[in-house]
């Protein structure tokens, strides 16, 4: 079974989310979290505060960074 997008799942890594296979492009764009602060996807080590969550390097004072 290959992805909506036809990449090749072999090649780039996939996700299997109900039952369905689907790349890693298109499971962070559908399913993945984003950073409160530069809202690029993390992968990884997240810190979540107050209901958001962000990469650790963006986790910093909002005064002196």
């Amino acid at each position: 079974m290959s992805p909506a997008c036809g990449c090749d799942l072999a090649e780039g890594g996939f996700f299997v989310r109900q039952g369905e296979y689907i790349c890693t492009q298109d499971y962070q764009r559908l399913y993945g979290t984003r950073c409160f602060s530069c809202d690029r996807f993390i992968e990884g080590e997240v810190v979540s505060a107050l209901g958001k969550t962000y990469h650790p390097d963006c986790f910093v004072c909002a005064v002196c960074r």
